[in-house]
């Protein structure tokens, strides 16, 4: 099962290899971009959701802590209220778990179809100062060659630049640690992969940062809104509107009926039309 996704990884490879070869820029390295963008799209529904999780989650974290501080005696009670917290915000701790468990076999999937993969035309993997992507980072250092250690950098400046726009509080300890070490740990990882993958890492990154950019501008147009006393009173009348305007189009509605019925107003009603009759 698993060698057959590898498989159908190389062959997604060479299938957006023929698709630069069929635009005029046939290249390896843009092939690697192009099947970047179309996991971006496919994935997008599910980051879409883990970014507006953790950003809500972060954003609540005061509440989080008063709730845990006042009853943290009565545990019970505690979880009953964080649940009733994160109810109310429609958030999930958990929100953003699965996108990660997708990207996690993607990444794998990857690493393993670059090691073994064949290009048609080894002229044409390679990308800026880099003769083979399937080859690694390290390698080319050893050689010699420093120019692909841009690689490595740019792995780290987006993955920092991606946490960093993601974060509310910027002085929690916990969330600063990260800020640096995440980094970090992926310009070293990356280092020892086939340069194809690193590729693969900048441009979801930057793909991320832009979706990420847009979540914390729909977040603040929304904060903005709710805070908005003008926008909270219209919210607050505009069921009250509706009810009246239910309420009229049935009294309409009636009226109407009883003019079709024996007259222009309430009196071409049928209990009226009797009482006249007894007149």
């Amino acid at each position: 099962m698993w060698q057959a996704i590898v498989h159908w990884f190389s062959e997604l490879i060479q299938f957006m290899y023929e698709i630069t070869v069929f635009l005029g820029v046939p290249n390896y390295g843009f092939a690697i971009i192009l099947i970047t963008i179309l996991i971006k799209i496919a994935l997008f529904p599910l980051t879409q959701k883990q970014m507006k999780s953790m950003r809500g989650m972060q954003e609540i974290q005061p509440e989080v802590k008063y709730i845990q501080e006042k009853f943290k005696d009565e545990p019970e009670i505690m979880q009953k209220k964080m649940m009733e917290l994160y109810k109310e915000k429609g958030v999930s701790p958990f929100g953003g778990c699965l996108p990660l468990l997708i990207q996690m076999p993607i990444f794998i999937a990857f690493y393993q179809s670059l090691i073994k993969f064949e290009f048609k035309v080894v002229e044409h993997a390679s990308f800026f100062g880099i003769d083979n992507i399937g080859q690694s980072v390290s390698y080319y250092i050893d050689q010699g060659n420093i120019i692909p250690i841009y690689l490595p950098i740019l792995a780290a400046v987006t993955t920092y630049l991606q946490q960093r726009i993601s974060m509310v509080d910027t002085n929690d300890p916990t969330q600063k640690s990260m800020l640096y070490i995440m980094p970090l740990f992926m310009a070293w990882i990356v280092l020892k992969m086939p340069a194809g993958l690193p590729i693969y890492w900048v441009m979801f990154n930057i793909l991320g940062i832009l979706q990420q950019l847009y979540v914390n501008w729909n977040s603040k147009k929304n904060k903005a809104e709710n805070n908005n006393p003008v926008l909270a009173v219209e919210r607050a009348v505009a069921p009250q509107e509706r009810a009246v305007s239910s309420e009229e189009a049935s009294d309409n509605n009636m009226d109407q009926a009883g003019r079709d019925k024996g007259g222009k107003s309430n009196d071409g009603r049928s209990r009226n039309r009797k009482k006249r009759k007894k007149r």
